[in-house]
């Protein structure tokens, strides 16, 4: 049986009712502190749980990747939140492109600074960056 959360509007308390399904709504609630018939169902945090196609497809978004092109800040910022949403291990130079680009730096810019960025990495790269798209 469930037990509900209240707020009482006068004291500023928290409490817990148990009320069974069939009573929900239909008895009357008072704090527990104060005894004020004023109180409020406080309802908690809720946490929705997604699979990996539809976190990374939130990340896909087309307004979000032509801002890529002219932000680094952004694209920065998407690089962290996609790392963070595969919960993969990066290369050590990983953390650095990504401040670098915090920063304002412009990709052709941190791979002319980090000499031999781009060989460092496999697969289909965007060589002005070094990073697989």
């Amino acid at each position: 049986m469930p037990d509900y959360e209240f707020r009482c509007l006068d004291c500023k308390k928290r409490f817990d009712v148990f009320i069974t399904y069939k009573d929900y709504g239909n008895v009357k609630i008072t704090c527990r502190y104060c005894g004020s018939p004023n109180v409020q169902r406080h309802i908690g945090r809720v946490r929705l749980s997604r699979s990996t196609p539809d976190r990374l497809q939130s990340l896909a978004d087309p307004a979000s990747l032509n801002a890529l092109d002219d932000d680094p800040k952004a694209l920065g910022s998407m690089m962290r939140q996609m790392r963070s949403e595969l919960g993969e291990d990066m290369p050590a130079e990983f953390d650095e492109v990504v401040d670098r680009l915090d920063h304002g730096q412009s990709p052709e810019q941190i791979d002319q600074e980090i000499p031999g960025l781009s060989d460092g990495f496999s697969g289909s790269e965007d060589m002005s960056t070094g990073l697989d798209f």
